[in-house]
C-alpha cells in the first residue's frame, strides 16, 4: 500500500479550487490521504500548529459518519426498523459485533452499497473550509441528541470532568462531539465555527478554520503546578557546568577532562552507559573514561554530561520512571540510525541525546497528577488518537512536550536538543536548522510507539516518510523490523 499522496490535492486546494474525496470504506489509506492535504493546507496558512487538533476533529467526524452507514446497511439488511427506540436498543450489540468490530469481512457489502461519504476541503474568505457529508439521513431523535451533547460540552470546565460524566464504553456517549469542543474552543478556532446539519438527503457537518485565531488560553491549577515544579527545578551540580566549560575549552586535555570524571563514581558510571547505549563504536564495549572520551569526543561528551545531569535530577526529585527511560534509550538508538541512514553522521549524537531526553516533561506530568494523565490515557486509547499531546493541551493547557521544551530551556540545553523535544510529536513545526534532528527522533518514536501498540504505520507524516524515503508500508515495516533486530544485537553486545 502507498502511504504518499502525489496528486498534488494541497495544491489544487491553495489554488481556490473545491477538491472533493468519495469515499464508500474508509482505511488508514483514506485517512493518511486527509491528513497529507490538511497538512500541506494548514502549513501554507501559516496554521501548521493546528494539524493535531484539526486532524483529531477530522477523524472523529469521518468515523461518525462512516459508523452512521454502517449501521443503516446492517438494519436494512437485518430488516430491522432504525426509527424504533426499542429494537434499536435491542439490536446495537449485534451491529457492533457483526460489522462495526469486523470490518474486514464486511469490506465487499460496504463497497456494493449505495452509502458513501464525500470529503470536500476549498479555502475560501482567508478560512479553510471542510464539510463531511454521508448519504444517510439521521433520525429525529439522534439529530436532537447531538445538538444536546454539543451544548453540553460548553458547560464542561475540564475534559476530565466531562470524561467521567458522559463516557459510556458501550456506546462512545458523545464523548468524540465532546472532544471536538473542547479542540475547538481551546485551539482558538472556536465552536461557532463547526456546524452539523440535515436534511433528506442525509448530514453534514462542516468545520472552518480560520487563519486568524481567536485567542484563548485555559490555564488550569495543574498547568500551575507544573510551571511551578518546572520553575523550581535546581540547576545543574557545580561539577557538570565545569565539566561542560572544560569541553568548550580549546585548552582542555583529555586528561583532565578524565580526571575530573572519575571524582565522581556516579557520573562515571552513567556515562559509561550512555556511550556505550549511543553504540559509537559497533560490537566493542567502552570501558574506561578515557576511552570513552577519546572515541565519543568533546563535543558529544557534552550532550553526555546534559543527558546524565538531567536524568540525575528528574530521578531524585521524582519517584522512579524506568519504563519511560526504558522508551527513551529506544528511540534513541533508532534516532541514531535513522541519521545515520540519511547520511547525517554529523548530528547522529545530537539524535541520539534528544531521543534520550525527549520524554523528560513527560516525568513531571506524570508526578503532578496521575489522575488527569490516566484519563488522558484511557481517551487516547479508546479514541485511537495519534498522540496523547493534543489532549494533554486542552485538558491541562500544556503537554509533556511544551514542558520538556521549559525545561530544556531552564538548563540552557543546545537549541537543536531543545527544539527535537518542544516538537517530538510535531516534527513540522520545527525549525529549518533543526529538522533533521526534530524528523529522525519524531519517527524513531513513532516507531516505537508501534510497538506497544500505541501507535500505527499510517499516523506518520507523509512529508517524513518521503524524507526518510519510505513509500509504502512494506518499507516502513521492514526498515522498523532492521531497527528492532539491530537494537536487539546491540544491546546484547553493549549491556
Amino acid at each position: 500500500m502507498i502511504l504518499i499522496d502525489d496528486k498534488n490535492y494541497p495544491e489544487k486546494v491553495l489554488k481556490g479550487e473545491d477538491v472533493t474525496l468519495t469515499f464508500k470504506f474508509i482505511d488508514e489509506s483514506s485517512l493518511v490521504l486527509v491528513n497529507t492535504i490538511l497538512l500541506k493546507v494548514l502549513a501554507r496558512m501559516g496554521n501548521i500548529f493546528l494539524l493535531e487538533t484539526v486532524i483529531t476533529i477530522v477523524r472523529e467526524i469521518i468515523f461518525n459518519a462512516f459508523k452512521a452507514n454502517l449501521k443503516r446497511m446492517y438494519f436494512l439488511s437485518e430488516g430491522i426498523d432504525i426509527n424504533d427506540p426499542e429494537l434499536y436498543e435491542d439490536a446495537m450489540p449485534a451491529f457492533k459485533d457483526n460489522f462495526l468490530y469486523n470490518l474486514d469481512s464486511v469490506v465487499s457489502i460496504v463497497k456494493a452499497s449505495d452509502y458513501n461519504i464525500t470529503i470536500t476541503f476549498s479555502v475560501k474568505e482567508n478560512s479553510l473550509r471542510l464539510t463531511v457529508f454521508n448519504n444517510v439521513p439521521i433520525i429525529q431523535e439522534e439529530f436532537n441528541r447531538i445538538h444536546m451533547r454539543i451544548q453540553k460540552a460548553e458547560e464542561y470546565e475540564t475534559l476530565t470532568d466531562a470524561y467521567n460524566d458522559v463516557y459510556d464504553p458501550t456506546e462512545g456517549a458523545g464523548l468524540g462531539l465532546i472532544l471536538m469542543i473542547f479542540l475547538l474552543k481551546n485551539s482558538g478556532i472556536g465552536a461557532g465555527n463547526f456546524s452539523i446539519d440535515s436534511d433528506k438527503k442525509g448530514v453534514t457537518v462542516t468545520i472552518k478554520i480560520p487563519r486568524e485565531l481567536k485567542e484563548e488560553k485555559v490555564v488550569t491549577e495543574v498547568k500551575r503546578r507544573v510551571l511551578e515544579d518546572v520553575s523550581s527545578l535546581p540547576a545543574f551540580p557545580e561539577n557538570i557546568m565545569t565539566l561542560q566549560r572544560m569541553c568548550s575549552s580549546p585548552d582542555t586535555t583529555l586528561d583532565e577532562i578524565a580526571v575530573n570524571i572519575v571524582k565522581d563514581p556516579s557520573l562515571t558510571a552513567d556515562v559509561l552507559k550512555l556511550s556505550n547505549s549511543a553504540g559509537f563504536v559497533t560490537g566493542k564495549r567502552i570501558t574506561t573514561i578515557k576511552e570513552a572520551v577519546k572515541i565519543i569526543g568533546f563535543s558529544n561528551l557534552n550532550l553526555i554530561l546534559t543527558a546524565s545531569a538531567s536524568r540525575k535530577i528528574l530521578n531524585d526529585r521524582y519517584k522512579k520512571f524506568e519504563a519511560i527511560w526504558d522508551h527513551c534509550i529506544r528511540v534513541a538508538y533508532y534516532g541514531r540510525m535513522i541519521a545515520k541512514k540519511k547520511n547525517l553522521n554529523s548530528i547522529s549524537e545530537s539524535v541520539f541525546i534528544s531521543g534520550l531526553l525527549h520524554d523528560i516533561g513527560k516525568i513531571v506530568l506524570l508526578s503532578t497528577d496521575r489522575s488527569i494523565v490516566d484519563t488522558i490515557s484511557e481517551i487516547t486509547k479508546n479514541k485511537q488518537l495519534r498522540s496523547s499531546s493534543i489532549l494533554e493541551e486542552i485538558s491541562i493547557g500544556i503537554s509533556h512536550a511544551e514542558i520538556g521544551g521549559l525545561i530544556a530551556e531552564k538548563w540552557n540545553f543546545p537549541e537543536s536538543l531543545a527544539s527535537a523535544i518542544r516538537n517530538h510529536h510535531s516534527p513540522m513545526n520545527s525549525e529549518s536548522e533543526y529538522r533533521d534532528i526534530s524528523y529522525a527522533v519524531y519517527l524513531a518514536n513513532l516507531l516505537c510507539g508501534v510497538e506497544t501498540n500505541k501507535y500505527n504505520y499510517y499516523y506518520i507524516e507523509s512529508d517524513i516518510l518521503k524524507w526518510a524515503n519510505l513509500a509504502t508500508t512494506d518499507d516502513v515495516k521492514s526498515y522498523h523490523d532492521t531497527l528492532k533486530d539491530n537494537y536487539l544485537k546491540h544491546f546484547s553486545v553493549a549491556g
